[in-house]
């Protein structure tokens, strides 16, 4: 639709999920261009500012076939400042590399800071396949999205500057954000159409 054939055009990705999961790994290794600048799963926050779409293809293949996690990547194939973080630091020393990728201003931050950066950062795909909800109506609480766990990470409709979503997560977006997600232009399928 978008007039941009991924298979042989290179795109940006962000997503919610690890090689090791399913939806997010099958996702991931369907095309050579992919350029996934960032991730992030229950454990890991993986940042990868400017990919190589090849060589980080073939370590995402290697992780969906053995089924592991971003703590399995191998890091010297991460781009120029790129890291993996675990979750459960409290504050994440953040390279300029990741900085720029990912509009932040502080080079110390809270992991759920960096993750809601990496969801409103501009990209061609923002890709679901992990269980969350993590987009909602810009009139909606977070008490409506029913997903406390991500409130810290929750976004605003109108806070999203992906091109496309992609959805193989439950629920990634209420019902309301999707309608606004839509007609600010946003292509977006319900998850059980993806």
């Amino acid at each position: 639709e978008l007039g941009h054939d991924i298979q042989t055009q290179n795109f940006t990705v962000v997503g919610v999920g690890d090689m090791a999961g399913d939806v997010f790994g099958n996702g991931m290794v369907l095309s050579k261009a992919t350029q996934l600048i960032g991730a992030f799963n229950h454990l890991h926050i993986f940042c990868d500012p400017t990919p190589d779409p090849k060589t980080t293809w073939i370590e995402r293949k290697r992780l969906f076939d053995e089924v592991k996690g971003w703590g399995d990547y191998n890091t010297k194939l991460l781009s120029k400042g790129g890291r993996i973080f675990l979750r459960t630091d409290k504050s994440l020393k953040l390279t300029p590399e990741i900085q720029k990728a990912f509009g932040l201003t502080n080079s110390e931050v809270a992991p759920a800071d960096l993750m809601k950066a990496m969801l409103s950062v501009p990209c061609d795909l923002l890709y679901f396949g992990g269980i969350g909800t993590y987009i909602k109506g810009s009139q909606q609480t977070h008490a409506d999205a029913g997903d406390r766990a991500n409130d810290a990470l929750r976004l605003d409709a109108h806070e999203v500057h992906a091109r496309v979503i992609g959805e193989g997560a439950n629920l990634g977006i209420t019902r309301k954000a999707r309608v606004e997600l839509s007609q600010a232009g946003i292509k977006l399928n319900a998850d059980f159409i993806d």
